[in-house]
């Protein structure tokens, strides 16, 4: 029995907490000092260890297996479940005198499962090269920093909205187009009625739970028939 994580413990089969239990007890019972885990503390796991087999054997058991056998089984597990987690990442998951592949082998995760990182609310402006080609063909390129012009999204986002329409110097909410991108290089396609007519584009980022960063400064394009 191997937990992903150690919270796991709470949610596994009866049968499978003694596995995992015992797996423990077997692999530190010689090796207590070596892991600096105090005599007092191997004892209270090798004390729930042996109650809960206790349960488990007369549940399984076709001739005890009753309904109170049952509750008792239960109310054990709620008693000492906690009590176990905490053991374990206390003695042996937080504990630098175990390396990891010895808490692999006792069928423990490697390592404590790190908290997830809050996703940062983007704080940079876009900045685009715009290139025109043929046939109302227009490239954007989009990067987070004016000293490194590689195309490339800031950490944390996801991607970029970009808005543009047929007028100059536009304000965002004066662009009649607003669309998702996630590439840092796209190409658009104009038609021909936008040609030779100015356009303004605005972009910013926003991150996966939709929030945005600050609108770039106008860039101004005019899509082109021929170059």
């Amino acid at each position: 029995m191997k937990l992903n994580i150690v919270s796991d413990y709470k949610r596994v089969a009866p049968r499978n907490k003694l596995e995992v239990l015992d797996n423990i007890i077997r692999d530190i019972k010689d090796v207590l000092a070596e892991y600096g885990i105090p005599t007092s503390a191997y004892q209270v796991l090798t004390v729930i260890y042996a109650g809960l087999m206790d349960l488990v054997e007369r549940w399984e058991n076709p001739h005890t297996c009753t309904p109170e056998v049952y509750k008792e089984l239960v109310d054990y597990q709620k008693a000492t479940d906690q009590t176990v987690v905490d053991w374990i990442i206390r003695y042996l998951m937080v504990n630098d005198l175990v390396i990891p592949a010895r808490r692999v082998g006792m069928g423990l995760p490697a390592e404590m499962r790190r908290k997830s990182v809050p996703t940062p609310i983007p704080d940079q402006k876009v900045y685009a090269e715009i290139t025109l080609k043929t046939g109302g063909w227009v490239q954007f390129r989009l990067f987070h920093t004016l000293q490194n012009k590689r195309a490339s999204k800031p950490a944390g986002t996801i991607g970029c909205e970009f808005c543009y329409g047929v007028g100059e110097n536009l304000r965002p909410e004066d662009c009649l187009k607003h669309e998702i991108v996630t590439r840092s290089i796209f190409t658009k396609v104009f038609d021909p009625e936008t040609y030779d007519k100015p356009h303004t584009a605005r972009f910013r980022w926003f991150n996966r739970k939709g929030e945005y960063g600050p609108w770039s400064n106008a860039y101004r394009f005019t899509p082109q028939q021929e170059i």
